[in-house]
């Protein structure tokens, strides 16, 4: 099942190439094979359109999901982080003008938290990709 899976495209491309190559052979004369070859690939290629749009619907489905989950996690871990610094900055009284920075970094961290999202993602990597390539010039 996990080969079937992982090769669906092709799979399902190849057996579609099959049925258009013998199926009109099998249905139809001579006289009209281009003409049922003709309505056998339309027809494939809608059944096609149609699984791929399932599967890459579900596909994305499932990343929204997990990005869900891994953006609720990563605040849960880095909130109780902030938290415990917030509360140790604001029980020295040598550190009370860090209390503000300490509250506005909290916050800053919590909505960059809360913006996660694939596309966020996709723009981080282009950021620090481009960085990363004026570094290495």
């Amino acid at each position: 099942m996990r080969f079937f899976l992982k090769y669906i495209e092709l799979i399902l491309t190849a057996a579609g190439l099959l049925v258009i190559a013998f199926f009109p052979s099998v249905i139809s004369d001579d006289a009209n094979l281009v003409a049922s070859r003709a309505i056998t690939a339309s027809i494939v290629g809608v059944l096609h359109g149609i699984i791929f749009f399932v599967i890459r619907h579900r596909q994305r489905q499932v990343r929204e999901e997990t990005i869900r989950e891994i953006s609720q996690m990563l605040r849960d871990i880095v909130n109780n982080q902030l938290t415990i610094i917030s509360l140790s900055a604001s029980k020295d009284m040598a550190a009370s003008n860090a209390i503000g920075r300490v509250q506005k970094a909290t916050k800053a961290i919590s909505g960059a938290l809360e913006s996660l999202s694939e596309e966020s993602l996709y723009s981080w990597k282009r950021k620090y990709q481009a960085s990363t390539l004026q570094e290495a010039k």
